[in-house]
């Protein structure tokens, strides 16, 4: 005997088979605001579309019906202008025509400038590549040498940072790319040193290369808590250089070790809380205080000598409200900002009273 199936006994169990599917297809399209935090500079965004619900579902002849799913999340790219003159991406977007012009630039200044570090510094005896003693290397000429490292290394990470933002790097990707570029700037000056008879590689300036650079990615990954630091230079013509007293004619102003200081400057402006900065007076923004260092009694004795340390004024160029929406004067206050301006500054030395005066 023959048992007479209802045709709706197979219809209905499809139906609801292919419903639930939709339905879950559409629960797991709804976009949701994810909020991550990369760091100060870097956010992660998406925009947030309302999802259409499954409409009219009904049955027509059996299994007809209609549904309408939501549309994908958005992924934007948010950009973020910096007080630089460049723009904080959350994704690359790279013009590779500023990127070729850049990477050629960058290393044409490399060759021109390891050509002019060979006519002042490397006209002496070479020999077999070599290390220093880490102690021996570190107690020369009060750690000037050591100062000028960190800075070098974390000016030039800055700078290539820079460059890869304004090529269309992200954030994130043009900090990592401007350190190691301005970490590897510094190890070809340190491996060339390292065939020199009278220098040799040193393990002391590659620990102060690293500290420089990585000090300039924790800066830019936490903002709110470093980005009102700031080291900075400044230079005069030494008196034992103008005399020619010194052992050895320097021949260039970066060897001239008694004529630098090297400043750590810190602006209150940053730190305030914004409703603080509220009512600040824009023209007091820019002052900070700054720190410095430098030695006498070592170009003829580079194992002797001592430290004087200075308080003084500091301005950071970057707050001043006069660059207007000019990019490009944006990022060239930033640059000359690495220079301390001669201003009211206290100097300390151990032998003598303290002076007063304006000090670059």
């Amino acid at each position: 005997m023959v048992e007479n199936v209802n045709p709706l006994k197979k219809i209905l169990p499809v139906y609801f088979l292919v419903s639930f599917s939709f339905v879950f297809a559409q629960d797991s399209s709804v976009s949701k605001t994810i909020n991550t935090t990369y760091s100060t500079l870097s956010r992660f965004r998406l925009s947030e579309e309302n999802p259409q619900t499954l409409l009219n579902h009904s049955i027509k002849s059996g299994n007809n019906f209609k549904s309408n799913v939501a549309s994908p999340a958005t992924f934007i790219n948010s950009e973020r202008p910096l007080i630089d003159g460049t723009t904080w991406r959350t994704y690359s977007d790279i013009n590779y025509l500023r990127l070729s012009a850049m990477v050629g630039l960058m290393a044409s200044v490399n060759t021109v400038a390891y050509l002019y570090q060979r006519k002042i510094w490397y006209k002496r005896e070479t020999t077999a590549f070599h290390t220093l003693d880490f102690i021996f290397d570190w107690n020369k000429y009060q750690q000037m040498d050591k100062f000028g490292h960190f800075q070098d290394a974390y000016f030039t990470s800055d700078l290539a940072g820079k460059i890869y933002r304004w090529s269309g790097f992200s954030g994130e990707t043009s900090v990592w790319l401007g350190a190691l570029s301005g970490w590897l700037w510094m190890l070809e000056i340190e491996v060339s040193d390292g065939f020199m008879a009278d220098w040799g590689f040193s393990w002391g300036d590659m620990l102060a290369n690293t500290v420089g650079s990585g000090f300039y990615v924790l800066q830019q990954f936490n903002y709110d808590l470093l980005g009102g630091i700031h080291p900075k230079f400044s230079w005069h013509k030494s008196k034992i250089w103008i005399e020619k007293k010194s052992s050895y004619d320097p021949g260039a102003f970066f060897e001239d070790y008694e004529g630098m200081t090297f400043w750590l400057t810190v602006n209150p402006h940053h730190y305030f809380p914004e409703s603080w900065k509220r009512i600040y007076p824009q023209w007091l923004a820019p002052l900070g205080i700054a720190f410095g260092v430098t030695a006498k009694g070592i170009a003829n004795d580079v194992f002797g000598g001592y430290k004087e340390y200075f308080v003084g004024l500091d301005v950071d160029l970057r707050k001043l409200p006069i660059w207007g929406d000019s990019n490009l004067m944006k990022f060239i206050a930033s640059e000359v900002n690495f220079l301390r301006m001669p201003l009211p500054t206290i100097r300390f030395t151990p032998n003598g009273s303290p002076w007063f005066g304006f000090y670059f």
